[in-house]
């Protein structure tokens, strides 16, 4: 860690400029960061005589170790190099909630999300690493493909198999017979950001406008067109398009039970359709073969081939699916509001500024003996909680309070280690009082 040399005048300045950001824009997260890395690394806070920066920063500001360490982390790992408080430019539009979820990626990774990236989808992405990284044998078994290409095609597949109602969708809406690729990918992806992930291979879909990024575990992410999305499903159902029917000509219409013991792999086979037995009639619609088994995905688009599409009248579409469509352009739009909201309000609130809050809480019984004996010096809950407020932990049995009482102080609070879900904590206490 570089040192830094801060004059009493610096530190104050950097003292006031936390305080000033604190509670205003979202940006401004940046620059709390820097201030609190500098003081830091300078050491400066021992002239109030502080011990470290976590002390200095609850007595100053409030603040939680968690807290503090989120803001500097975010700051070290995006911010330009040099002592300065400015994002790197591919990070400049990311709000501070997605810098702090992808702060465990490595660099090439990150770059598979977008500033329109839900969190969500980037607590899947490390879902789909953890699991992983915790079982190599998938490496080698996912569906027996050996290239990425193969891959790739085996998990649209299962995509499409997922969604039962969207394949025939799109095989009878005028978008597929025309061949327009935009109004195809709104079908696929209406939302503008959907990440699907099988096996070892993690797909994050991006708007018509956009592409697809592709990320095989222990590999280079790479992109893909939506084109050549299609070109891959082309490949896969064209000869067993139906139309309305092509799920059910392709994947057959038993249970899922009996599908899953009775189709053959597709992807051992190159993802060709099921022969009768596996479900669909032995004949097939009144059309030429689609794209032919072999061919690159980016080479051959359904654009390019208007032969392959199926004979069948366009589906017009009705005031409801255009309605549908605005909607969900509109739910796109709002959703980032609703973050970029949630960011200000994450902000707003980091000093606090009003006493400390007590919160009531509904502990079973055989839990209060040890809680109260300091055996037991944590609670597990999920809520919004702070160190320095106090819990009212009120015995319950058999659903009724029993009118004992055990007032607590939170002294520390764990809520970012991994496999807890996001809204829990683990929080230590220090008893104060029993009622």
């Amino acid at each position: 860690m570089e040192y830094i040399q801060l004059t009493l005048d610096d530190y104050l300045k950097s003292k006031t400029e936390i305080r000033e950001n604190l509670g205003g824009i979202v940006k401004s997260f940046v620059r709390i960061g820097w201030q609190l890395t500098r003081i830091d690394r300078s050491k400066a806070y021992e002239m109030d005589g502080y011990k470290n920066i976590a002390e200095f920063a609850k007595a100053e500001y409030d603040m939680n170790p968690t807290g503090v360490s989120r803001f500097m982390s975010v700051y070290e790992t995006y911010s330009l190099d040099g002592d300065t408080p400015e994002l790197k430019e591919q990070y400049k539009d990311f709000n501070f909630s997605q810098l702090t979820e992808m702060l465990q990626l490595e660099e090439k990774d990150r770059g598979i999300f977008r500033p329109e990236t839900k969190r969500e989808d980037i607590r899947e992405f490390k879902a789909f690493a953890r699991e992983n990284e915790n079982n190599p044998e998938e490496l080698l078994n996912w569906k027996d493909a050996k290239t990425p290409e193969e891959k790739l095609k085996a998990t649209i597949l299962e995509f499409f198999r997922e969604k039962e109602g969207l394949l025939n969708i799109i095989f009878s809406s005028e978008a597929y017979r025309s061949g327009d690729i935009r109004e195809l990918a709104e079908l696929v992806n209406p939302s503008g950001g959907t990440s699907y992930r099988k096996g070892t291979v993690f797909l994050m879909l991006y708007g018509p406008e956009d592409q697809i990024m592709v990320k095989i575990f222990g590999e280079e992410p790479w992109k893909i067109t939506w084109e050549e999305f299609f070109s891959v499903m082309q490949a896969i159902f064209g000869e067993a398009a139906a139309g309305s029917r092509t799920y059910e000509n392709f994947f057959g219409t038993e249970d899922k039970e009996d599908k899953e013991d009775k189709q053959e792999d597709p992807a051992a086979t190159g993802a060709q359709a099921p022969d009768k037995e596996g479900g669909p009639e032995e004949e097939k619609p009144d059309q030429e073969a689609g794209v032919r088994e072999g061919q690159i995905p980016g080479q051959d688009n359904i654009m390019n081939h208007p032969e392959y599409m199926p004979g069948i009248a366009p589906a017009q579409k009705t005031e409801e699916q255009k309605y549908n469509e605005e909607q969900s352009r509109i739910d796109r739009e709002t959703k980032m509001k609703l973050e970029e909201m949630e960011d200000e309000e994450i902000m707003e609130h980091l000093p606090s500024d009003e006493g400390p809050k007590t919160h009531q809480i509904r502990m079973p019984s055989k839990y209060y003996d040890d809680v109260e004996a300091g055996i037991m010096s944590f609670w597990f809950t999920k809520g919004d909680f702070r160190v320095g407020e106090t819990l009212n932990m009120m015995e319950f049995s058999e659903g009724r309070h029993t009118g004992r009482v055990i007032k607590a102080e939170i002294t520390y609070i764990l809520d970012d280690y991994t496999g807890l879900e996001e809204g829990f904590a683990i929080m230590a206490i220090r008893i104060l009082d029993t009622m």
